[in-house]
């Protein structure tokens, strides 16, 4: 059951005394979070959390479970009618599971023009898109730097062929261009690095919901584009951090950047400490000591390693 426990979502605060945990589900998972929830609502309040897709088959998904939610997160007044079958309180999700302290805005040249940081899963990922639009910024800018970081590689169980034959040609295509460097199972300290010394992340995706990279650039200082997709609007449910976010067709016309630290409007402290007095306004009398974690490779870490060298793929 443990296990199920950690894989179902994260605990925000932990249980004390008469005062309940508050616990975010992990809407990818809810399976497992069905298998456990009894356990878990017993001494915790429930929040559900969205990663990745919030298509029409995991929204079915959600109502079936309606009644083992206490609250759910939503970006916008659109998801709030998909999501009402509980207390909608506002958020993308991801600003809450992320830790900014782990993501400080570093005064490091910015040397790296574009950055894309993936761990969705490979069947929404376009790595040959990516690829096509970085090198026909560089066409026209006559040059440039670029580097596609990756939790893993694809393996057995993506059962889309695509996805490998995708893969498979976008490593081909890049062995012999220096202008862009892979690397696989970056550690959190080069994934920041990084992040910092990028200009944008540029992010092309299929998925309904933005996810976490988003969110950990904007706190080291990247601009962010992405596709009109109608995943965008869900990249951040914050007004002065979608300033920071453009919304186009590939990365032409190149936008101008400048660091930023979105601080001065969102923290991680005061984006749980409102879902805290949100759950309390509603009569939950739960602690409010706030559990550190952040989302990173789905576990709690220890920052490790060093930045890795450009022009070669790395992994660890």
């Amino acid at each position: 059951m443990a296990r199920d426990v950690g894989s179902a979502g994260l605990v925000l605060t932990q249980p004390d005394g008469d005062a309940r945990g508050v616990f975010l589900v992990n809407g990818a998972r809810i399976p497992i979070y069905a298998r456990v929830a009894a356990s878990i609502r017993e001494r915790h309040v429930t929040v559900l959390t969205h990663w990745w897709s919030v298509d029409r088959a995991r929204l079915r998904e959600y109502r079936r479970h309606a009644s083992l939610f206490d609250a759910v997160a939503s970006p916008s007044e659109r998801f709030d009618r998909k999501l009402g079958f509980a207390p909608v309180f506002r958020s993308n999700s991801s600003d809450l599971w992320v830790d900014d302290s782990m993501w400080p805005l570093l005064e490091l040249e910015r040397d790296v023009d574009v950055v894309e940081s993936t761990s969705v899963p490979w069947v929404i990922k376009q790595p040959l898109r990516w690829l096509h639009e970085v090198r026909e910024l560089f066409e026209r800018r006559g040059g440039g730097r670029a580097v596609y970081m990756t939790k893993r590689e694809p393996h057995e169980k993506e059962t889309d062929e695509r996805c490998h034959r995708d893969w498979a040609r976008f490593k081909e295509e890049i062995a012999d261009d220096p202008r862009v460097t892979l690397v696989v199972r970056a550690s959190q300290e080069e994934v920041a690095r990084l992040y910092n010394r990028a200009k944008v992340l540029y992010h092309p995706c299929t998925s309904e919901f933005g996810p976490r990279c988003v969110t950990e650039a904007l706190y080291c200082g990247a601009l962010i584009v992405l596709d009109r997709h109608d995943w965008a609007e869900t990249a951040t449910a914050h007004p002065e951090l979608r300033r920071r976010i453009v919304v186009q067709d590939g990365l032409l016309p190149f936008p101008e950047h400048e660091a930023v630290d979105v601080r001065r409007w969102q923290t991680t402290a005061g984006v749980r400490a409102r879902l805290l007095d949100f759950l309390v306004e509603r009569r939950h009398r739960i602690s409010t000591t706030i559990e550190p974690f952040t989302m990173f490779s789905s576990k709690r870490l220890e920052p490790q390693a060093a930045e890795p060298s450009p022009g070669r793929p790395t992994s660890s």
